[in-house]
Protein backbone atom coordinates (compact mmCIF):
# COMPACT_ATOMS: atom_id res chain seq x y z
CA UNK A 1 0.00 0.00 0.00
CA UNK A 2 1.67 3.16 -1.36
CA UNK A 3 1.04 6.19 1.35
CA UNK A 4 0.14 9.76 -0.41
CA UNK A 5 1.44 13.28 2.16
CA UNK A 6 -1.78 15.34 3.51
CA UNK A 7 -3.03 18.46 1.52
CA UNK A 8 -2.09 21.19 3.31
CA UNK A 9 -4.81 23.42 1.68
CA UNK A 10 -7.79 20.92 2.83
CA UNK A 11 -6.65 21.51 6.82
CA UNK A 12 -6.87 25.26 6.25
CA UNK A 13 -10.42 25.04 4.92
CA UNK A 14 -11.02 23.10 7.65
CA UNK A 15 -9.30 25.46 10.34
CA UNK A 16 -11.32 28.35 8.65
CA UNK A 17 -14.80 26.57 8.25
CA UNK A 18 -14.55 26.00 12.48
CA UNK A 19 -13.85 29.22 13.08
CA UNK A 20 -17.07 30.73 11.15
CA UNK A 21 -19.12 28.06 12.78
CA UNK A 22 -18.32 29.32 16.25
CA UNK A 23 -18.07 32.94 15.87
CA UNK A 24 -21.78 32.20 14.26
CA UNK A 25 -23.10 30.54 17.42
CA UNK A 26 -21.35 33.00 19.64
CA UNK A 27 -23.32 35.96 17.31
CA UNK A 28 -26.68 33.93 17.98
CA UNK A 29 -25.81 33.13 21.38
CA UNK A 30 -25.27 36.55 22.25
CA UNK A 31 -28.22 37.67 20.11
CA UNK A 32 -30.35 35.32 22.64
CA UNK A 33 -29.22 36.88 25.11
CA UNK A 34 -29.69 40.60 24.47
CA UNK A 35 -33.06 39.43 23.22
CA UNK A 36 -34.15 38.11 26.69
CA UNK A 37 -32.61 41.01 28.27
CA UNK A 38 -34.70 43.22 25.83
CA UNK A 39 -38.01 40.82 26.58
CA UNK A 40 -37.48 41.22 30.08
CA UNK A 41 -36.95 44.87 30.15
CA UNK A 42 -39.83 45.09 27.96
CA UNK A 43 -41.96 42.68 30.48
CA UNK A 44 -41.41 45.21 33.48
CA UNK A 45 -43.43 47.89 31.46
CA UNK A 46 -46.18 45.47 32.71
CA UNK A 47 -47.73 45.44 36.08
CA UNK A 48 -50.87 43.46 37.42
CA UNK A 49 -54.06 45.90 38.56
CA UNK A 50 -55.63 43.87 41.53
CA UNK A 51 -59.12 44.65 41.55
CA UNK A 52 -60.90 43.48 44.91
CA UNK A 53 -64.92 43.43 44.72
CA UNK A 54 -64.99 46.05 42.13
CA UNK A 55 -62.11 48.55 43.52
CA UNK A 56 -58.45 48.57 43.17
CA UNK A 57 -55.87 47.54 45.60
CA UNK A 58 -52.74 48.36 43.87
CA UNK A 59 -50.75 46.49 41.17
CA UNK A 60 -48.63 43.13 41.44
CA UNK A 61 -45.16 42.47 39.27
CA UNK A 62 -46.71 38.87 38.43
CA UNK A 63 -49.91 36.80 38.95
CA UNK A 64 -47.21 33.93 41.00
CA UNK A 65 -46.47 36.83 43.48
CA UNK A 66 -50.18 37.59 43.98
CA UNK A 67 -50.84 33.96 44.59
CA UNK A 68 -48.05 33.38 46.78
CA UNK A 69 -49.89 37.06 48.67
CA UNK A 70 -53.00 35.18 48.88
CA UNK A 71 -51.95 31.86 50.19
CA UNK A 72 -49.63 33.73 52.93
CA UNK A 73 -52.99 36.16 54.18
CA UNK A 74 -54.89 33.22 54.27
CA UNK A 75 -52.67 31.16 56.54
CA UNK A 76 -51.89 34.20 58.55
CA UNK A 77 -55.89 34.92 59.55
CA UNK A 78 -56.22 31.09 60.10
CA UNK A 79 -53.67 30.88 62.58
CA UNK A 80 -54.52 34.24 64.36
CA UNK A 81 -58.14 33.65 64.79
CA UNK A 82 -57.92 30.01 64.73
CA UNK A 83 -60.47 28.99 62.58
CA UNK A 84 -60.70 28.18 58.50
CA UNK A 85 -61.65 30.70 56.09
CA UNK A 86 -62.68 30.92 52.38
CA UNK A 87 -62.20 33.89 50.36
CA UNK A 88 -65.19 35.56 49.15
CA UNK A 89 -64.16 38.32 47.44
CA UNK A 90 -64.63 38.66 43.84
CA UNK A 91 -60.78 39.03 42.48
CA UNK A 92 -59.64 40.29 39.02
CA UNK A 93 -56.05 40.77 37.93
CA UNK A 94 -55.48 42.74 35.02
CA UNK A 95 -52.36 43.28 32.64
CA UNK A 96 -51.54 46.96 32.17
CA UNK A 97 -48.56 49.21 31.16
CA UNK A 98 -47.00 50.55 34.56
CA UNK A 99 -47.60 54.59 34.42
CA UNK A 100 -44.98 57.00 35.22
CA UNK A 101 -44.62 57.17 38.73
CA UNK A 102 -46.44 54.33 39.53
CA UNK A 103 -44.93 51.77 41.81
CA UNK A 104 -45.48 47.60 42.70
CA UNK A 105 -46.95 46.99 45.62
CA UNK A 106 -44.22 46.13 48.44
CA UNK A 107 -44.16 42.62 49.68
CA UNK A 108 -45.02 43.93 53.23
CA UNK A 109 -47.94 46.59 52.17
CA UNK A 110 -49.30 43.55 49.85
CA UNK A 111 -49.20 41.14 52.66
CA UNK A 112 -51.18 43.93 54.97
CA UNK A 113 -53.90 44.77 52.20
CA UNK A 114 -54.35 40.95 51.65
CA UNK A 115 -55.70 40.47 55.40
CA UNK A 116 -57.34 43.95 55.79
CA UNK A 117 -58.93 44.33 52.40
CA UNK A 118 -60.27 40.57 51.69
CA UNK A 119 -63.20 39.64 52.71
CA UNK A 120 -62.11 36.18 54.74
CA UNK A 121 -65.42 33.95 56.11
CA UNK A 122 -66.39 30.88 57.68
CA UNK A 123 -68.78 29.40 59.58
CA UNK A 124 -69.50 30.69 63.40
CA UNK A 125 -72.28 30.63 65.72
CA UNK A 126 -74.59 34.16 65.26
CA UNK A 127 -76.52 34.89 68.55
CA UNK A 128 -80.12 36.62 67.07
CA UNK A 129 -82.78 38.62 68.43
CA UNK A 130 -86.19 38.21 67.14
CA UNK A 131 -84.81 36.75 63.94
CA UNK A 132 -81.62 39.17 63.52
CA UNK A 133 -78.01 38.45 63.73
CA UNK A 134 -76.11 40.73 65.85
CA UNK A 135 -73.31 39.39 67.07
CA UNK A 136 -70.90 36.48 66.04
CA UNK A 137 -68.90 33.36 68.36
CA UNK A 138 -66.46 30.68 67.32
CA UNK A 139 -69.10 28.40 69.14
CA UNK A 140 -72.24 27.41 69.90
CA UNK A 141 -71.42 26.92 74.28
CA UNK A 142 -69.83 30.51 73.74
CA UNK A 143 -72.98 32.10 72.22
CA UNK A 144 -75.43 29.91 74.88
CA UNK A 145 -72.88 31.14 77.48
CA UNK A 146 -73.51 35.48 76.80
CA UNK A 147 -77.38 35.55 77.29
CA UNK A 148 -77.03 33.71 81.16
CA UNK A 149 -73.99 36.40 81.68
CA UNK A 150 -75.88 39.06 80.92
CA UNK A 151 -78.47 38.37 83.59
CA UNK A 152 -76.02 37.10 86.42
CA UNK A 153 -74.55 40.56 85.72
CA UNK A 154 -78.04 42.33 85.85
CA UNK A 155 -79.19 40.54 89.21
CA UNK A 156 -75.40 40.73 91.20
CA UNK A 157 -75.80 44.49 90.08
CA UNK A 158 -79.31 44.84 91.47
CA UNK A 159 -78.88 43.29 95.20
CA UNK A 160 -75.27 45.14 95.38
CA UNK A 161 -76.81 47.75 97.55
CA UNK A 162 -78.70 45.22 100.16
CA UNK A 163 -81.99 44.61 100.86
CA UNK A 164 -83.24 43.43 98.03
CA UNK A 165 -84.88 40.32 97.01
CA UNK A 166 -85.26 39.85 93.33
CA UNK A 167 -88.29 38.31 92.11
CA UNK A 168 -88.18 38.15 88.59
CA UNK A 169 -86.16 38.64 85.35
CA UNK A 170 -87.31 38.23 81.84
CA UNK A 171 -86.28 39.36 78.40
CA UNK A 172 -88.67 40.19 76.03
CA UNK A 173 -86.97 39.64 72.82
CA UNK A 174 -86.43 36.11 71.62
CA UNK A 175 -82.53 35.52 71.27
CA UNK A 176 -81.52 32.16 69.66
CA UNK A 177 -78.32 31.09 68.17
CA UNK A 178 -77.81 29.39 64.87
CA UNK A 179 -74.33 28.43 62.35
CA UNK A 180 -73.68 30.15 59.40
CA UNK A 181 -70.93 31.69 57.16
CA UNK A 182 -69.55 35.05 58.22
CA UNK A 183 -67.04 37.71 57.79
CA UNK A 184 -63.95 36.76 60.00
CA UNK A 185 -64.16 40.92 61.02
CA UNK A 186 -67.39 40.33 62.58
CA UNK A 187 -65.96 37.18 65.44
CA UNK A 188 -66.51 38.67 68.61
CA UNK A 189 -65.48 37.12 72.43
CA UNK A 190 -67.82 36.95 74.92
CA UNK A 191 -67.33 40.20 76.19
CA UNK A 192 -67.91 41.73 73.11
CA UNK A 193 -71.03 40.09 72.87
CA UNK A 194 -72.08 40.83 75.60
CA UNK A 195 -72.10 44.62 75.15
CA UNK A 196 -73.40 44.48 71.50
CA UNK A 197 -76.24 42.68 73.31
CA UNK A 198 -76.22 45.85 75.90
CA UNK A 199 -75.20 49.03 74.15
CA UNK A 200 -76.58 48.34 70.45
CA UNK A 201 -72.89 48.51 69.03
CA UNK A 202 -69.53 47.21 69.82
CA UNK A 203 -67.86 51.05 69.28
CA UNK A 204 -66.12 52.38 71.96
CA UNK A 205 -65.56 56.42 72.17
CA UNK A 206 -64.97 58.54 75.40
CA UNK A 207 -64.47 61.89 76.22
CA UNK A 208 -62.28 62.99 79.20
CA UNK A 209 -63.03 65.95 81.05
CA UNK A 210 -60.70 69.02 80.84
CA UNK A 211 -60.63 72.14 83.07
CA UNK A 212 -63.55 73.87 82.30
CA UNK A 213 -65.83 71.89 81.02
CA UNK A 214 -69.60 71.47 80.87
CA UNK A 215 -71.57 68.70 80.10
CA UNK A 216 -73.12 71.05 77.90
CA UNK A 217 -70.73 72.49 76.19
CA UNK A 218 -69.35 68.46 75.14
CA UNK A 219 -72.43 67.69 74.35
CA UNK A 220 -72.48 70.38 71.70
CA UNK A 221 -68.59 69.82 70.62
CA UNK A 222 -69.81 66.29 69.55
CA UNK A 223 -73.11 67.12 68.03
CA UNK A 224 -75.15 66.03 70.99
CA UNK A 225 -77.09 66.42 73.42
CA UNK A 226 -77.10 66.74 77.28
CA UNK A 227 -80.22 64.09 77.49
CA UNK A 228 -77.72 61.74 74.90
CA UNK A 229 -75.05 62.80 77.44
CA UNK A 230 -76.92 62.05 80.62
CA UNK A 231 -78.46 58.12 79.12
CA UNK A 232 -74.95 57.37 77.67
CA UNK A 233 -73.47 58.05 81.14
CA UNK A 234 -76.78 57.20 83.98
CA UNK A 235 -74.01 56.66 86.79
CA UNK A 236 -74.09 60.98 86.17
CA UNK A 237 -76.36 61.99 88.86
CA UNK A 238 -75.18 65.78 88.69
CA UNK A 239 -74.56 67.27 85.85
CA UNK A 240 -73.17 70.42 87.39
CA UNK A 241 -70.48 68.16 89.10
CA UNK A 242 -67.87 67.11 86.66
CA UNK A 243 -64.18 66.29 87.81
CA UNK A 244 -61.10 66.94 86.03
CA UNK A 245 -59.89 63.95 84.15
CA UNK A 246 -63.43 62.41 84.13
CA UNK A 247 -64.14 59.96 81.68
CA UNK A 248 -67.74 60.18 79.95
CA UNK A 249 -69.09 57.58 77.77
CA UNK A 250 -70.06 59.24 73.98
CA UNK A 251 -72.40 56.79 72.82
CA UNK A 252 -75.80 56.54 73.37
CA UNK A 253 -77.06 53.01 73.85
CA UNK A 254 -79.62 51.47 71.79
CA UNK A 255 -80.00 47.92 73.07
CA UNK A 256 -80.93 45.21 71.38
CA UNK A 257 -82.40 43.44 74.41
CA UNK A 258 -84.99 44.57 76.36
CA UNK A 259 -84.64 43.25 80.20
CA UNK A 260 -87.79 43.82 82.57
CA UNK A 261 -87.43 42.83 86.26
CA UNK A 262 -89.08 43.29 90.05
CA UNK A 263 -87.85 43.55 92.83
CA UNK A 264 -88.45 43.92 96.77
CA UNK A 265 -86.54 46.12 98.59
CA UNK A 266 -86.23 46.95 102.33
CA UNK A 267 -85.08 49.75 103.76
CA UNK A 268 -84.91 51.84 106.95
CA UNK A 269 -86.80 55.59 106.55
CA UNK A 270 -85.02 58.10 109.42
CA UNK A 271 -87.52 60.21 111.06
CA UNK A 272 -86.59 63.44 112.10
CA UNK A 273 -86.51 64.23 115.71
CA UNK A 274 -87.73 67.77 117.31
CA UNK A 275 -84.95 70.22 118.94
CA UNK A 276 -86.03 72.40 122.32
CA UNK A 277 -83.54 75.69 122.47
CA UNK A 278 -82.84 76.98 125.98
CA UNK A 279 -80.67 80.88 125.34
CA UNK A 280 -77.89 81.62 127.18
CA UNK A 281 -76.98 85.21 127.52
CA UNK A 282 -73.60 84.70 128.59
CA UNK A 283 -72.94 82.94 125.72
CA UNK A 284 -72.00 84.12 122.42
CA UNK A 285 -73.19 82.45 119.53
CA UNK A 286 -70.66 80.58 118.37
CA UNK A 287 -70.20 79.29 121.80
CA UNK A 288 -73.84 77.04 121.20
CA UNK A 289 -73.34 73.48 122.01
CA UNK A 290 -76.35 70.55 121.86
CA UNK A 291 -77.29 69.72 125.50
CA UNK A 292 -78.84 66.64 124.46
CA UNK A 293 -78.51 64.54 120.91
CA UNK A 294 -81.30 63.77 119.44
CA UNK A 295 -82.00 60.24 118.09
CA UNK A 296 -83.62 59.58 114.70
CA UNK A 297 -86.59 57.34 114.87
CA UNK A 298 -86.62 54.23 112.27
CA UNK A 299 -89.21 52.92 110.28
CA UNK A 300 -88.51 49.26 108.22
CA UNK A 301 -90.20 50.42 104.57
CA UNK A 302 -90.76 47.33 101.98
CA UNK A 303 -91.42 48.45 98.49
CA UNK A 304 -91.50 46.70 95.02
CA UNK A 305 -89.82 47.97 92.48
CA UNK A 306 -90.11 47.49 88.65
CA UNK A 307 -87.08 48.48 85.98
CA UNK A 308 -86.59 48.35 82.53
CA UNK A 309 -82.91 47.87 81.23
CA UNK A 310 -81.99 48.95 85.33
CA UNK A 311 -84.20 52.07 85.31
CA UNK A 312 -86.58 52.41 87.59
CA UNK A 313 -90.10 52.49 86.06
CA UNK A 314 -92.70 52.62 89.03
CA UNK A 315 -92.11 51.71 92.93
CA UNK A 316 -95.72 50.08 94.81
CA UNK A 317 -95.54 50.21 98.61
CA UNK A 318 -96.26 47.29 100.39
CA UNK A 319 -95.72 47.61 104.06
CA UNK A 320 -94.27 50.32 106.78
CA UNK A 321 -93.21 48.91 110.13
CA UNK A 322 -91.89 50.99 113.50
CA UNK A 323 -88.58 49.88 114.40
CA UNK A 324 -87.77 52.45 116.89
CA UNK A 325 -89.32 56.31 117.83
CA UNK A 326 -87.14 59.51 117.77
CA UNK A 327 -85.62 61.08 121.10
CA UNK A 328 -85.94 65.02 121.47
CA UNK A 329 -82.45 67.33 121.01
CA UNK A 330 -81.44 69.88 123.16
CA UNK A 331 -80.08 72.65 122.08
CA UNK A 332 -78.37 75.67 124.15
CA UNK A 333 -78.25 78.51 121.90
CA UNK A 334 -75.52 81.15 122.87
CA UNK A 335 -77.67 84.73 122.49
CA UNK A 336 -75.07 87.33 123.62
CA UNK A 337 -74.68 89.90 120.76
CA UNK A 338 -72.79 92.72 122.94
CA UNK A 339 -69.56 92.46 124.32
CA UNK A 340 -68.52 92.36 128.32
CA UNK A 341 -66.05 95.27 127.22
CA UNK A 342 -66.05 98.60 125.68
CA UNK A 343 -65.01 98.72 121.83
CA UNK A 344 -65.29 95.00 121.24
CA UNK A 345 -67.30 93.67 118.15
CA UNK A 346 -70.89 93.09 118.58
CA UNK A 347 -72.55 89.75 117.18
CA UNK A 348 -73.97 90.91 113.52
CA UNK A 349 -76.99 88.55 113.18
CA UNK A 350 -78.78 86.40 115.48
CA UNK A 351 -77.94 83.01 114.91
CA UNK A 352 -75.16 80.05 115.23
CA UNK A 353 -72.11 79.72 113.14
CA UNK A 354 -73.04 77.31 110.41
CA UNK A 355 -69.82 77.25 108.17
CA UNK A 356 -67.13 78.25 110.06
CA UNK A 357 -63.92 80.05 108.28
CA UNK A 358 -61.17 78.07 106.65
CA UNK A 359 -60.94 75.25 103.98
CA UNK A 360 -64.21 73.95 103.51
CA UNK A 361 -64.28 70.68 100.90
CA UNK A 362 -61.58 71.72 98.13
CA UNK A 363 -62.26 75.96 98.68
CA UNK A 364 -61.12 78.25 101.35
CA UNK A 365 -64.15 79.94 103.31
CA UNK A 366 -62.84 83.41 103.59
CA UNK A 367 -65.43 84.42 106.65
CA UNK A 368 -68.31 82.68 108.19
CA UNK A 369 -72.09 81.78 107.64
CA UNK A 370 -74.60 82.77 110.46
CA UNK A 371 -77.41 80.87 110.38
CA UNK A 372 -79.86 83.39 111.07
CA UNK A 373 -83.73 83.48 110.11
CA UNK A 374 -84.95 85.04 106.78
CA UNK A 375 -85.46 88.62 106.98
CA UNK A 376 -83.60 89.02 110.63
CA UNK A 377 -81.72 92.48 111.08
CA UNK A 378 -77.85 92.61 110.13
CA UNK A 379 -75.96 94.80 112.40
CA UNK A 380 -72.66 96.69 111.83
CA UNK A 381 -70.26 94.32 114.71
CA UNK A 382 -68.63 97.93 115.13
CA UNK A 383 -68.60 102.11 114.23
CA UNK A 384 -67.43 103.12 110.78
CA UNK A 385 -68.28 104.22 107.29
CA UNK A 386 -70.08 102.47 104.48
CA UNK A 387 -67.62 101.92 101.46
CA UNK A 388 -69.72 99.35 99.48
CA UNK A 389 -73.51 99.03 99.13
CA UNK A 390 -74.85 96.63 96.43
CA UNK A 391 -74.74 93.60 93.76
CA UNK A 392 -71.00 92.00 93.72
CA UNK A 393 -71.34 88.51 91.90
CA UNK A 394 -71.74 85.51 94.67
CA UNK A 395 -71.57 87.74 97.23
CA UNK A 396 -75.33 89.03 96.16
CA UNK A 397 -76.30 91.86 97.81
CA UNK A 398 -73.35 92.76 99.61
CA UNK A 399 -72.42 95.58 102.39
CA UNK A 400 -69.10 96.46 103.12
CA UNK A 401 -68.03 98.83 106.28
CA UNK A 402 -64.52 100.29 106.92
CA UNK A 403 -64.13 100.59 110.55
CA UNK A 404 -60.09 102.36 110.51
CA UNK A 405 -57.00 101.18 111.89
CA UNK A 406 -57.09 99.09 108.10
CA UNK A 407 -60.22 96.53 109.69
CA UNK A 408 -63.29 96.47 107.16
CA UNK A 409 -65.82 94.26 107.58
CA UNK A 410 -68.34 92.55 104.94
CA UNK A 411 -72.01 91.27 105.04
CA UNK A 412 -73.05 89.15 102.09
CA UNK A 413 -76.20 87.48 100.70
CA UNK A 414 -78.54 90.24 102.18
CA UNK A 415 -82.24 90.47 100.94
CA UNK A 416 -82.10 93.96 101.50
CA UNK A 417 -79.90 96.76 102.12
CA UNK A 418 -80.90 99.76 104.41
CA UNK A 419 -77.33 101.94 103.82
CA UNK A 420 -75.53 103.55 101.05
CA UNK A 421 -72.66 104.56 100.20
CA UNK A 422 -70.40 107.38 102.04
CA UNK A 423 -72.87 106.96 105.31
CA UNK A 424 -71.22 106.71 108.89
CA UNK A 425 -72.63 103.61 110.96
CA UNK A 426 -72.30 102.96 114.62
CA UNK A 427 -71.84 99.83 116.25
CA UNK A 428 -75.45 97.59 116.12
CA UNK A 429 -76.66 99.97 113.46
CA UNK A 430 -78.94 97.71 111.23
CA UNK A 431 -77.46 97.44 107.54
CA UNK A 432 -79.78 95.39 105.88
CA UNK A 433 -81.91 91.96 106.32
CA UNK A 434 -80.74 88.58 106.30
CA UNK A 435 -81.02 86.93 102.86
CA UNK A 436 -80.22 84.56 99.90
CA UNK A 437 -78.97 86.57 97.12
CA UNK A 438 -76.10 85.51 95.26
CA UNK A 439 -74.55 82.07 95.16
CA UNK A 440 -76.31 80.73 98.23
CA UNK A 441 -77.84 77.80 99.09
CA UNK A 442 -79.91 78.80 101.86
CA UNK A 443 -81.02 82.05 104.25
CA UNK A 444 -77.54 82.89 106.14
CA UNK A 445 -75.35 85.70 106.57
CA UNK A 446 -71.93 85.14 105.37
CA UNK A 447 -69.85 87.51 107.47
CA UNK A 448 -66.00 88.42 107.19
CA UNK A 449 -63.46 90.20 108.33
CA UNK A 450 -60.49 91.98 106.52
CA UNK A 451 -57.32 93.30 108.16
CA UNK A 452 -55.06 95.22 106.21
CA UNK A 453 -56.64 94.14 103.16
CA UNK A 454 -56.57 90.07 104.24
CA UNK A 455 -59.29 88.34 105.14
CA UNK A 456 -58.87 86.88 109.01
CA UNK A 457 -60.76 84.69 111.47
CA UNK A 458 -63.74 86.72 112.71
CA UNK A 459 -64.10 84.20 115.80
CA UNK A 460 -61.03 85.74 117.06
CA UNK A 461 -62.75 88.81 117.98
CA UNK A 462 -65.36 87.19 120.11
CA UNK A 463 -63.20 85.46 122.76
CA UNK A 464 -65.37 83.69 125.54
CA UNK A 465 -66.30 86.42 128.44
CA UNK A 466 -65.39 89.27 126.35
Amino acid sequence: MSRFPADPSSSRRKSIAGTRLFIVGFVIFALAIVGNLVWQDYQKQFVYTVMVDGEVLGSVSSRQEWRDALVAGRKSTEERLGVSVILRSQVDLTRTRLAAGEKVLSSQTLAQAVEAKLNFVTELVALTVDGKDVTFLRTEEEARQVLPSILQDYRKSLAARGGTEVLSITVLEKVSVRRVEAPISRLADIQLAKRVLLRGTDKVETHVVARGESLWGIAKSRSLTVDDLRRANPELKNINSLRVGQQLNLIVANPFITIRSTERYTFVRYLPFVETVREASSLWPWQSYVEKAGVYGRNQVVVEIARTNAEETSRTFISEQPLSSPAAQAFVLGTKVFPAKAGGLIWPAPGRITSPYGWRHSEFHRGMDLGAPYGSSVLACKGGTITFAGWQGGYGRLVIVDHGDGMVSWYAHLSVISVSEGQAVARGDTLGQVGSSGRSTGAHLHFEVHLSDEAVNPSTYYPPGG
